[in-house]
């Protein structure tokens, strides 16, 4: 099925997906079976014993977790001080 178009993009097996998603297989399949992190919430498809993410799913997942960068001075959440001397 990897490869195959369907209604929400191309699906990609674990393997195919951590490096879209930055983690290691046994990360993947941790975060699936427990239930716990922030991964257990990319939803996936189970083919038969296989698990799939759809590329559509895998998108907006990172997409939620987009961070834009922050105007000067807004490093570390501080705002710029002057001396005076």
């Amino acid at each position: 099925m990897t490869g195959k178009n369907s209604p929400r993009g191309r699906l990609f097996t674990i393997a195919e997906a951590c490096p879209l998603l930055g983690y290691r297989p046994q990360t993947i399949y941790n975060a699936i079976y427990s239930g716990a992190g922030e991964l257990a919430q990319l939803p996936y498809y189970r083919v038969g014993r296989s698990i799939r993410f759809s590329e559509e799913d895998i998108n907006q997942f990172l997409e939620r977790r987009r961070v834009e960068p922050r105007g000067e001075g807004e490093k570390f959440g501080r705002t710029p001080t002057r001396r005076t001397g």
